[in-house]
C-alpha cells in the first residue's frame, strides 16, 4: 500500500455534498490500492494539512487562495461519474509522486554558510549520492558542466547538472537543494539558491520546466532567500498541475 494521502471534500455546511462526495469516495477506494483517509468538512472551518481539496467549483477559489500551496479542485455536481474519475486520477498521480520522491524535505538546507562555487558543487553532488540518485562519477559531470558553460542561470540561481555523457551515473531523478543568504561569487554572479539536479529522460526537462516557473521571477527568488521556509520551498518545488 502506498504512502497515506489526505483528501478533504468541502461545501457549504460540511453535512451535505460533502459528506455524501466523501462517502462515495470511500466506496470507489476500497477497489484500489490507494491509501486515501477521506474527510468532509464546512467552508468555515480551518482545514488540516492535506493532500488535495474537492469543493463545489462557486468555492474553489477562495479555497486556493485560503489554501495557496494545497491542490484544490472545483467540480459541478457531487454526483458526477467523471468529476469522481478525475478525483480518482488525481490520486493515483499523486501516490505515484509521494513513492518516487524526486525531493525530501531533508535535502533543503537553508542559512548555508557561502563557499566557493566548486565547493558548492561538491556538497549538492554528495547530497545527491548519499541519497541514491547517483553515483559518485556524476558529481565530475557536474564540473565539467559547469566549466563549459556556467550553470548559472540568472535570478540569483544555480543549477549544477552533469553533461549528457554522465547520464549513465543517475539512478534516480532527484534534487536537492541549498540557500546561501549571504550569496556565493559564481563566475562573477552572484548566486544565492543552488539547486543541484539529475534528472532520467523527459524528467530533465520537466524538473528544470518547474524551476522555471519558482525561480522565473526575481522577486519570487529574493522572498524565497529572505523566507528560507523548508516547508513552503518544499510544497513549491513539488506541487504540480494534476488537473
Amino acid at each position: 500500500m502506498g504512502k497515506l494521502l489526505k483528501l478533504i471534500f468541502v461545501c457549504d455546511a460540511g453535512m451535505g455534498s460533502s459528506a455524501l462526495g466523501a462517502s462515495i469516495l470511500r466506496k470507489k477506494l476500497k477497489e484500489t490500492a490507494l491509501n486515501v483517509e477521506v474527510t468532509n468538512a464546512s467552508m468555515d472551518m480551518d482545514l488540516p494539512k492535506c493532500d488535495l481539496i474537492v469543493a463545489h467549483e462557486s468555492f474553489a477559489e477562495q479555497l486556493r487562495k485560503r489554501y495557496s500551496t494545497t491542490h484544490v479542485l472545483g467540480i459541478s455536481d457531487f454526483l458526477n461519474k467523471e468529476s469522481f474519475q478525475q478525483v480518482m486520477q488525481i490520486m493515483e498521480k499523486m501516490n505515484q509522486s509521494k513513492t518516487n520522491e524526486v525531493l525530501l524535505k531533508k535535502n533543503i538546507l537553508v542559512h548555508c554558510s557561502s563557499v566557493s562555487s566548486d565547493q558548492a558543487i561538491q556538497d549538492v553532488g554528495d547530497m545527491l549520492v548519499a541519497d541514491g540518485y547517483v553515483m559518485p562519477e556524476y558529481i565530475d559531470g557536474m564540473f565539467a558542466r559547469d566549466r563549459e558553460l556556467s550553470v548559472y542561470l540568472g535570478n540569483m540561481l544555480a543549477i549544477p547538472h552533469g553533461e549528457f555523457e554522465y547520464k549513465q551515473f543517475i539512478k534516480n531523478s532527484g534534487i536537492v537543494l541549498k540557500i546561501y543568504p549571504d550569496g556565493i561569487d559564481w563566475h562573477g554572479e552572484n548566486v544565492k539558491i543552488v539547486l543541484g539536479l539529475a534528472g532520467i529522460g523527459e524528467d530533465h526537462i520537466n524538473i528544470l520546466a518547474n524551476c522555471a516557473t519558482c525561480f522565473g521571477e526575481i522577486k519570487d527568488v529574493e522572498k524565497i532567500v529572505a523566507r528560507q521556509n523548508i516547508d513552503e520551498i518544499y510544497t513549491m518545488l513539488t506541487k504540480e498541475e494534476w488537473e
